[in-house]
């Protein structure tokens, strides 16, 4: 299960953190940047009040690709956990610089690298970190404006970055204005933890952490218990059309058709007052799969649409039985397609 990163910016804030159920604190400054980093004295301070009790990381900053600015930056926050490193646009040249001189004069201090939903990331540059001695890799946001890291890199793109970064060694995060309804739809991705400020403040991210907030997201990343003898409530989404590449013809491959999905689950009902994101199942996340299957290329059958999306959703411990239409729409005049009907086989 993925664990929550939540950043903070002293010793109060790192309790408040610690007793509201974060598992990783992260020390930053964010009035100083995306990755603003605080003091030394900073750290060592907020180290002896948490004792060992989670892991504290620290972030080197909003520096230049520059190893002669990010290697004394990074050895003067060996005492943290790990270090977050932003690898902020530049050449790769330079990338690949920053990351032979960390590998040479900081071999043991973990290290994450810090990529930008606004600028992408390249795949192949994970090996080079594993390399480098980095421990992890993790996706945030560069700029601070509102937008949310899903705003910037499609749910695809991201299950591609976790996919390649885990492939390397890499253990991996994600973060960049996260909200409640946001853990739901990466959860299914595997991440190893998630990363949050903004919407657990009780203002702007520059403002102070709230207990309530705090603790109210934890609980998403609790396991929820649901009796199996409880009623069920039906979610669905319907008529969501996507353009996508379909068909077992020739001359439907390397074009788009619109194909018509209509998804109903029957889900265990968690609570009869339903106050947080805890106690609801997401239509967001049927959303969510239908768009990446759209997004990954061509399938020949809407009959292999149906049964993985079927699959995907009864992966949720709390669904028991699901319906999924899958219909394409640029045949004629009708439309054509399948329906299809599965259970759960745990139950």
């Amino acid at each position: 299960m993925a664990k929550m990163l939540v950043s903070v910016r002293n010793v109060d804030e790192a309790v408040l953190a610690l007793h509201n159920g974060a598992d990783i604190i992260d020390l930053k400054e964010p009035g100083q940047g995306a990755l603003g980093a605080v003091g030394a004295e900073m750290l060592a301070a907020v180290q002896a009040e948490i004792a060992g009790r989670r892991p504290v990381s620290a972030v080197a900053g909003d520096l230049p690709m520059d190893p002669a600015v990010i290697t004394p930056a990074v050895q003067a926050r060996a005492a943290a956990d790990f270090v977050k490193i932003g690898f902020f646009p530049a050449e790769r040249e330079a990338w690949e610089a920053v990351c032979a001189d960390l590998a040479a004069k900081t071999p043991g201090i973990a290290k994450v690298a810090v990529f930008f939903g606004e600028d992408g990331v390249d795949p192949d540059f994970m090996p080079i970190l594993h390399q480098a001695g980095f421990t992890g890799a993790m996706l945030d946001t560069r700029t601070k404006d509102g937008r949310r890291l899903l705003d910037h890199m499609s749910l695809a793109a991201l299950r591609h970055f976790v996919d390649a970064a885990s492939a390397a060694g890499l253990q991996t995060g994600l973060a960049g204005s996260l909200e409640a309804p946001d853990v739901a739809r990466l959860l299914p991705l595997a991440p190893d933890y998630l990363g949050f400020r903004g919407a657990l403040t009780a203002g702007e991210r520059a403002g102070e952490l709230a207990a309530e907030k705090v603790k109210a997201m934890s609980a998403l990343f609790k396991p929820i218990m649901v009796n199996e003898a409880s009623q069920t409530d039906r979610v669905f989404i319907r008529d969501f059309v996507q353009n996508m590449e379909i068909g077992a013809y020739g001359f439907e491959r390397g074009r788009k058709q619109q194909v018509r999905f209509t998804i109903e689950a029957d889900v265990l009902r968690v609570s009869r007052q339903p106050e947080s994101m805890g106690d609801v199942y997401s239509y967001d996340v049927m959303m969510d799969a239908v768009a990446q299957i759209a997004e990954r290329g061509h399938t020949d059958l809407v009959e292999t649409l149906a049964e993985e999306l079927a699959a995907t959703i009864l992966a949720d411990s709390r669904v028991v039985e699901v319906t999924v239409r899958v219909e394409k729409l640029d045949l004629g005049p009708a439309s054509a397609g399948i329906e299809i009907r599965r259970k759960c086989e745990r139950l």
